[in-house]
């Protein structure tokens, strides 16, 4: 069974950091979304559904599925309500994650493991994986990324507000990436700290 470098890539809201997942997946790694886990998890798994549902009400449901905008608009206007949420999603997600790594170094697939999870540090799982690399990027390009994206400014800040700001996670992180030129570049900067991680 293959050893893979099980990786964590956090940082700011609209920063890059699926971006950088997509350039690491380009080369080799297998990757994973803590926020496609998620909408699975909200779409298929029944246990996990009803736990949200009992926490936030039925009103959550449209055509007999979590509505994933209607929980945005209570949770993220709701701190009690939200922390109840992560704590509940948190456990089913870090399952997955494990249950995708074993599969992935048992059928060798991929050179790195890769999961974009923007709370790593936040929740406290830095020990569940080997590095901790965090996607910084100017403030005024993230917003207009996230504008670009459909989100409201509003949104933007209200998300920001959840995290440690990117100063933090920089500190906290093993490796740093800051996103603020072109694409070409970002890659340079990806495929370089690779060519570190692996030189050691």
């Amino acid at each position: 069974m293959l050893k893979l470098k099980k990786i964590a890539i956090t940082g700011g809201i609209a920063s890059g950091k699926t971006t950088v997942c997509r350039i690491l997946k380009d080369h080799g790694a297998s990757t994973l979304s803590s926020d496609e886990i998620i909408h699975q998890l909200l779409r298929e798994n029944s246990t996990c559904i009803d736990k949200v549902i009992a926490l936030l009400g039925s009103e959550i449901m449209t055509e007999g599925q979590v509505d994933r905008k209607k929980v945005a608009d209570i949770v993220f206007n709701d701190e009690k309500k939200l922390k109840a949420l992560e704590a509940l999603l948190h456990p089913f997600l870090l399952d997955r994650i494990e249950e995708e790594y074993k599969k992935a170094a048992q059928e060798e697939k991929g050179n790195d493991f890769v999961v974009e999870l923007p709370l790593v540090q936040e929740i406290g799982k830095e020990k569940n994986f080997d590095l901790i690399v965090a996607v910084v990027s100017n403030k005024e390009r993230a917003l207009k990324r996230f504008i670009q994206a459909g989100f409201t400014e509003d949104s933007f800040h209200k998300r920001n507000a959840r995290q440690w700001d990117q100063e933090k996670k920089a500190r906290a992180a093993d490796y740093v990436i800051e996103n603020n030129g072109t694409f070409e570049t970002l890659k340079h900067k990806v495929l370089e700290m690779m060519k570190e991680i692996h030189s050691q």
